[in-house]
C-alpha cells in the first residue's frame, strides 16, 4: 500500500458510459464524454494556470471542463463549431457529481 494513499489504477468503473446516439440531441453528432473523466485527465495532466491542447472538439466537454478548472485552452474541430459555441455562451453543460480531489 502506497503511504500517501490509494494508487490510481488504469481502471475507472466510477465513470458513466458516453451517452447512446438515441439519447442525443439531433444537432450534436459529436459524443459527450464523461465530464467526470475530463476532470481527472485536466487535473491529472495539467496545474492551474497551464495550457490545454484538444484537437478534437467534438462537442466541447473538454473547453468547458478546462474554463471550470482555470485552465487555459486550445480547441479545433473539423466541423462546425456552432455547437461548441452555444454550449459554453449558455453554460449548457451539466457536470456529473464527481468526488475526486488532488492532493497537493
Amino acid at each position: 500500500m502506497n503511504p500517501k494513499g490509494v494508487n490510481l489504477t488504469d481502471v475507472w468503473n466510477d465513470i458513466p458510459p458516453v451517452r447512446h446516439w438515441k439519447f442525443k440531441s439531433k444537432k450534436r453528432t459529436s459524443n459527450q464524454l464523461s465530464t467526470k473523466v475530463l476532470f481527472r485527465v485536466v487535473n491529472i495532466a495539467s496545474q492551474p494556470g497551464d495550457m490545454v491542447l484538444d484537437p478534437f472538439g467534438g462537442s466541447g466537454t473538454t473547453y468547458d471542463v478546462c474554463e471550470r478548472e482555470d485552465r487555459y485552452w486550445i480547441g479545433m474541430e473539423c466541423e462546425s463549431c456552432d455547437v461548441i459555441i452555444e454550449r459554453l455562451e449558455n453554460n449548457a453543460l451539466e457536470p456529473h457529481e464527481n468526488g475526486d480531489y488532488v492532493e497537493k
